[in-house]
């Protein structure tokens, strides 16, 4: 089988470079294991966080051996009554062609395409519909995203919208691409080192930057303002937690603010879910996705994430790759 392993860790922004397509061993599934083809791979930031040797979460990842991360395949063997070979299955597959994963680890999925699962009605879409509903944005207010073009923050841009009419949603965007992406959304753009701009302040915040941006922003929140911590960018290749000063603003502001993880809402999963199937079939959420072919197209595309990136969720597609 072909695999993308990771052979240095990055310095700074990844590279295509930090990466190489190998031909390893085919794996073979044991007990209570199913054997995966690899279909498509969900480009996602947070894995940079553990391509370092102290990451500020989770063990580091192995020089030497494939790139971890989600994707979507299916089932070739299965040592687990609960899969069946043709199963379509989501989970930590890994930048390889195949995978040899504990049944545990797996979620079947049904209809739509396997791509389908790992943007909207996927972890991407539901961790959008869960910082949106603990926001709970109103008509009238300034809600900010930041970054807002990419995959989760493009779908949280858009839920605000359709359950908050006349709310007024403000998102970062890199390069005139993603600005002219978000104004189509609705959204007024706004580069990530601007100043706060815009008139009023900030009434809900969603932070996937962290680092000076957060701390900038803070100091344009509205009285009782509420600040959702989705994740720090801007700090993924620095050792040690992320850095999130200027509390004082919190203080002053009698402001609110908390970190969101989606483990903690997935009890309510299928109630999510609905709601999503629901805004596809009406039109009213129209996911953005780029699809990368072949795997490997996948180091180029993790590296476009911490770059001037196609707006939405990043896809790679695996063709003839076994």
């Amino acid at each position: 089988m072909k695999a993308v392993c990771l052979v240095r860790y990055p310095e700074g922004a990844p590279r295509a470079e930090d990466f190489a397509l190998r031909d390893l061993p085919d794996p073979v599934a044991g007990p209570g294991e199913v054997l995966v083809e690899v279909t498509h791979l969900s480009m996602d930031p947070l894995p940079r966080v553990r391509m370092q040797v102290q990451p500020p979460m989770g063990p580091p990842m192995r020089i030497g051996a494939p790139v971890e991360g989600r994707g979507a395949g299916r089932v070739l063997q299965s040592n687990d009554p609960g899969f069946a070979a043709g199963d379509v299955v989501l989970g930590e597959l890994g930048w390889q062609s195949r995978a040899a994963v504990p049944a545990a680890r797996l979620a079947r999925v049904n209809g739509g395409q396997p791509q389908d699962h790992l943007n909207a009605l996927g972890a991407t879409g539901l961790a959008a519909w869960f910082v949106v509903d603990a926001l709970a944005p109103k008509a009238g207010e300034t809600l900010l995203v930041g970054p807002a073009a990419g995959a989760v923050g493009s779908l949280v841009c858009q839920m605000a919208q359709v359950r908050a009419p006349g709310v007024r949603v403000v998102g970062t965007a890199v390069g005139a691409g993603q600005a002219a992406f978000l104004e189509e959304l609705g959204v007024e753009p706004i580069s990530p080192e601007a100043d706060w701009l815009g008139p009023g302040g900030i009434d809900a915040f969603v932070d996937g930057v962290g680092g000076a941006f957060h701390d900038q922003m803070l100091g344009a929140l509205n009285p009782r303002a509420r600040v959702l911590l989705l994740g720090f960018v801007s700090a993924y290749g620095e050792e040690g937690p992320p850095r999130y000063g200027n509390a004082a603003a919190i203080l002053m502001k009698r402001a609110s603010m908390q970190g969101f993880l989606l483990a903690d809402h997935i009890d309510r999963a299928a109630e999510a879910r609905a709601s999503i199937a629901r805004w596809l079939a009406e039109g009213t959420l129209k996911p953005a996705e780029t699809v990368h072919h072949g795997l490997a197209s996948a180091a180029a595309a993790f590296a476009g994430l911490f770059a001037d990136s196609p707006p939405g969720k990043q896809i790679v597609e695996l063709e003839n790759d076994g």
